[in-house]
């Protein structure tokens, strides 16, 4: 029996304003002012590296026993407007406010050994259409979240290079809904076929494991590059459908979050140039890991719903600069911009569940150290240079939904840091 909330995008798959996915990039105050170039190579010297590259904790200044906490919370504001086809109304307004909040922490355990850890968001979503919209049998409510904790230990090979190596423990809960024009199988529900009846839900959670390595090469007092591998994790979500709030059946998933490759590189500036510092950060993330969606009944394992979504790998591209204003360098100026490709081929393979396009970044923030405490503020214009077309199709009795989007986001990130 087919449901109708196991549309092609049922159950995980959406598109974040953060990140081309459904990716989070939020990963620190202080990087979002340069677009996160330098982030690999922790151009900050804060906590932030027990995420982005743990082998570049050792950058953080940290004396034997001293201990670097940084908090940071971003608030995304989004607006996606869908454009119908051959009407050019506008409804529905995929947008929505999410807070997204990091916590880091960096211990110099020895001369040779550093101790970290981050607990984080590495994907999720959340995107809210109006009841009533012209696609609201294809999505309502989309909200997904993750919760990656990440402990590390890094290694001093040398003057010039240190490794490091952690291990992830990741929960992931989504819940999707949508409006039913009727229900198949459940006449009670659907009295009058086309008309909305009501509104059908899935929701499910699951755990899984990662790994990440990585190394930092300080080429140069004032010169370093890095590296860093996310693994991929396996989420086997399970859950259950509901039909206005009734419990129908179980549900299952099996999805695989993608590996991701990033190198950074940082260089501050001499003689004249002295107060200046360029970065620069290339990742790949190998999103054809989700090319299937093949979501199957909890009691049976008989498949519900089954998608070819054909996503691909994909680069994202950054650089910035730091610009130090005065002499005692307590503070600092950044400024940075990003490519970031999405994942998704073609319209065809765009749902509403997916507004997502190539987007460029557009980044600015100031960072200040007042003795042990640090304090950070970032700002991101993330513009759609694209229109994401959707080519639509028939889904499951939800007709076609043919148009574009169109939007953009604006967030603000702060982080406040602790050495002791």
């Amino acid at each position: 029996m087919k449901k109708q909330i196991l549309t092609a995008s049922a159950m995980i798959v959406a598109c974040l304003t953060y990140g081309a996915g459904f990716q989070t990039l939020e990963q620190g105050a202080s990087n979002f002012g340069t677009a996160n170039a330098g982030a690999t190579v922790n151009a900050n010297a804060d906590a932030s590296a027990a995420f982005w590259n743990p082998s570049a904790g050792f950058n953080a200044g940290l004396k034997v026993g001293e201990t670097k906490v940084d908090a940071s919370f971003s608030l995304v504001v989004s607006a996606f407007d869908f454009v119908q086809s051959g009407t050019g109304i506008q409804s529905g307004d995929a947008g929505c406010e999410s807070v997204v909040p990091n916590f880091y922490v960096l211990h110099r355990l020895s001369e040779d050994f550093m101790l970290s850890l981050s607990v984080s968001p590495t994907y999720g979503l959340e995107t809210d259409y109006e009841y009533g919209w012209v696609g609201s049998t294809h999505a309502l409510n989309s909200e997904i979240t993750t919760i990656d904790i990440n402990p590390s230990i890094a290694y001093k090979v040398n003057d010039w290079l240190t490794i490091g190596a952690g291990v992830s423990a990741q929960w992931i809960h989504g819940n999707l809904s949508q409006a039913a024009a009727q229900i198949p199988n459940l006449p009670a529900y659907g009295p009058l076929a086309g008309m909305f009846v009501g509104e059908t839900r899935v929701s499910g959670d699951a755990w899984g494991v990662g790994g990440n390595i990585g190394f930092t090469i300080n080429y140069a007092e004032d010169g370093r590059i890095g590296f860093q591998w996310r693994s991929a994790v396996t989420q086997s979500l399970e859950g259950n459908l509901h039909v206005n709030s009734k419990i129908v059946n179980p549900v299952e998933l099996e999805l695989t979050l993608p590996h991701t490759f990033t190198v950074g590189w940082y260089q501050r500036l001499r003689g004249d140039l002295r107060k200046f510092a360029v970065m620069a950060d290339y990742s790949y993330t190998l999103w054809s890991s989700f090319d299937e969606l093949d979501i199957k009944n909890g009691n049976t394992g008989q498949t519900q719903s089954y998608t070819h979504e054909e996503w691909r790998d994909v680069s994202r591209v950054a650089f910035g600069i730091h610009f130090f204003p005065f002499e005692h360098e307590n503070t600092v100026l950044r400024l940075g911009s990003a490519w970031d490709q999405t994942p998704v081929p073609n319209s065809r393979h765009r749902y509403a569940r997916i507004p997502c396009t190539d987007r460029i970044w557009f980044s600015g923030g100031i960072g200040q150290k007042f003795g042990n405490v640090n304090v950070d503020f970032g700002y991101t214009f993330i513009y759609f240079y694209k229109d994401p077309k959707m080519q639509g199709e028939a889904t499951h009795g939800s007709g076609a939904l043919t148009g574009h989007f169109e939007g953009e986001a604006h967030v603000v990130s702060v982080q406040i840091g602790y050495k002791f």
